[in-house]
């Protein structure tokens, strides 16, 4: 009689290497899943491409900081390029879909092409200082105004004491003018009631 084989006395461990991506149609991916040496099993729980997706998601919030910051008014050009020129960065990282930034840019090239009627539109409210102030409020809140107040704390100190030296020079003026002479008193009474007879005639418009 052959021996009875002899019971387990262990749990095997079956590492599944698989990526556990699945699908919205309850398809899951067939893909080995890439190396992770911070791993006990030395496997991430994705393939690369599904891991960098993960990623992405994570780094959503991120993303949305990097590209757009404070940044809530789009009606100037130069907003529009300047998110512009952040998605082309996040791109070359590889931290933002394609299929996401396709639609970032499509969206942006509809603002660029939306801005003139907005500047007409703009000019007729509110003339062209409004649109100005809209451009610098738009540029203050991309690159800040710490240098735009140290230029304009300049411009006032100079204005100020441009200012303060016309004021002295005035009162200079004033104090260095000679006082006018007083004119003579008439010498004698028909002299008195010619220049009163004179100044009566002015009055009365003669």
């Amino acid at each position: 009689m052959s021996p009875e084989p002899s019971a387990k006395t262990s749990t095997e461990i079956v590492i599944d290497t698989r990526c556990r991506y699945v699908a919205a149609s309850g398809r899951r991916c067939r893909a080995f899943a890439s190396r992770d040496t911070s791993r006990t099993s030395g496997y991430s729980a994705f393939c690369l491409p599904h891991a960098q997706m993960e990623q992405q998601f994570l780094d959503a919030k991120s993303v949305t900081k990097d590209l757009i910051g404070e940044m809530d008014d789009f009606r100037t050009n130069t907003a529009v390029t300047e998110v512009l020129g952040k998605l082309l960065k996040l791109v070359a990282e590889n931290r933002i879909p394609l299929r996401n930034a396709n639609a970032i840019s499509y969206i942006c090239q509809l603002l660029l092409s939306s801005h003139d009627g907005v500047r007409r539109e703009t000019l007729l409210v509110g003339g062209e200082d409004y649109e100005l102030r809209i451009i610098k409020e738009s540029m203050d809140t991309m690159w800040g105004n710490d240098e735009d107040d140290e230029d304009d704390n300049e411009e006032a100190e100079v204005k100020s004491k441009e200012e303060s030296e016309d004021e002295q020079e005035g009162e200079a003026e004033v104090e260095n003018k000679p006082e006018a002479e007083p004119q003579p008193l008439p010498a004698t009474r028909a002299e008195f009631d010619a220049q009163v007879a004179a100044a009566a005639k002015v009055l009365d418009g003669e």
